[in-house]
């Protein structure tokens, strides 16, 4: 999670699972292993996306991990079947109340964006993409292909 909930985390404790650390470089397209840590997910990978408004100014926030590991009470299991998470990647804007099931006076209609995917490293660890993949094994294939010749 990035540091912002740190800062918050008592008022948030209740909803939130506690993260491995809190640090900004979960804000990064390509996270490097050393700076935050991986793990294996045991359902899908979730990328989670706010910009609350504190004193007019507009703070990134973001989580990162498991569907499993993110919430106490988990994700509203209504929107997680409407929306396909388990069978396609996806990112879309959704309001917090609703998908955190979220009840009472204090919350209110602010959204979070969620992205949803399957691939290893899919949630914006560094990897090797698929593209860079394939062009590398065209190249090996034809670089073997050349020498039986």
């Amino acid at each position: 999670m990035s540091k912002l909930y740190e800062a918050v985390w008592p008022s948030l404790s209740h909803i939130y699972k506690k993260p491995r650390n809190f640090t900004d470089d979960c804000d990064d397209d390509r996270i490097s292993e050393g700076r935050v840590p991986i793990v294996h997910c045991p359902t899908i990978c979730v990328s989670l996306f706010e910009q609350p408004n504190i004193a007019g100014v507009r703070i990134k926030g973001y989580i990162r991990g498991c569907m499993s590991d993110v919430l106490i009470s988990g994700f509203n299991q209504t929107i997680v079947t409407w929306y396909r998470w388990m069978h396609r990647d996806s990112c879309r804007p959704y309001r917090k109340k609703e998908l955190f099931k979220l009840g009472g006076e204090s919350t209110d209609d602010s959204t979070i964006d969620v992205c949803t995917c399957y691939a290893d490293h899919c949630n914006g660890n560094s990897s090797t993409s698929p593209f860079r993949l394939s062009i590398v094994s065209f190249m090996i294939l034809t670089s073997w292909l050349l020498l039986l010749s």
